[in-house]
């Protein structure tokens, strides 16, 4: 099976493989790469509380970007 990459770096996962693999939307993937075959992999992570050991394994130095807006929480409260 053959998928293209978007301009905005998405990719479909073709619907018979998402259905054996049992991929669902909202599922996590750790994203593990070979740049010298070009090979791109994606494991599902099971749970949420495997993210600081995926975070504490990775190779790479990894910072968090800066937040580009505040969340306004009065201006986004519900009417009365």
């Amino acid at each position: 099976m053959i998928a293209t990459l978007s301009s905005r770096g998405q990719i479909v996962i073709p619907q018979a493989v998402r259905e054996r693999c049992h991929l669902r939307a909202g599922d996590h993937f750790l994203v593990e790469e070979d740049p010298e075959t070009q090979a791109v992999t994606l494991r599902k992570v099971r749970n949420q509380g495997q993210w600081f050991e995926v975070y504490v394994q990775c190779p790479h130095p990894f910072e968090v970007p800066p937040r580009r807006k505040e969340f306004d929480r009065h201006k986004h409260e519900l009417a009365d």
